[in-house]
């Protein structure tokens, strides 16, 4: 037990930092022997950054997200809740195969046959420690060129047929768009411009 009494209050040793530290900046955890995690918050948290910040440890933010988004919606019954049917290894396959074809860019785009026309992807993971909301500076602001899996109809779940890689700023412009509206949209366009198109 890494635990000590000092000046009237229990302070432990951070295994990774090395420094003696009040059980206050601690995590609780029931199965240490003491019930506190062997290292502190601050170093806690930059290991969670650090893995946060490789491709594994990003597409697993993009996971949790995919959840989050439906605990969010059926509680405040914003629209109709989106379930998720992938675990996060199916996602992990699904993304290597997308890298197979398309590399680090967006699947959209007019196809792998014209790839130089697909944009970019990043995975840029800013993250702070304990500084800001969920170890994000406040007033960061979202990379537009990261990835997102976006569902590829808007009104189906997020199943592995349903899902493509694509760019944060790509899904802000669709994310509105249904598969229905998409197919007026066509139609009324073919109406207008059909003269030009012959």
């Amino acid at each position: 037990m890494n635990t000590i009494r000092e000046g009237g209050s229990m302070k432990k040793k951070c295994t990774k930092c090395g420094e003696v530290k009040p059980l206050t900046v601690f995590h609780k955890d029931k199965n240490g022997k003491d019930g506190y995690r062997c290292s502190c918050k601050k170093c806690t948290n930059a290991q969670i950054t650090m893995y946060k910040k490789t491709e594994k440890g990003y597409l697993k933010t993009r996971y949790d997200a995919m959840f989050a988004k439906e605990r969010v919606r059926t509680w405040s019954r914003w629209g109709r809740p989106s379930k998720c049917y992938i675990n996060f290894e199916e996602l992990w396959a699904a993304w290597e195969k997308h890298k197979s074809i398309y590399g680090m860019r967006s699947a959209w785009g007019p196809g792998p046959d014209r790839l130089e026309e697909h944009l970019p992807m990043t995975m840029i993971f800013i993250g702070k420690g304990q500084e800001g909301k969920k170890g994000i500076v406040k007033g960061t602001k979202q990379t537009v060129s990261n990835l997102s899996v976006d569902r590829l109809d808007s009104e189906q779940d997020y199943t592995l047929q349903n899902i493509i890689f694509i760019r944060c700023d790509e899904n802000q412009r669709k994310k509105n768009t249904t598969y229905e509206d998409c197919k007026i949209h066509i139609r009324l366009y073919e109406e207008r411009f059909r003269n030009e198109m012959e």
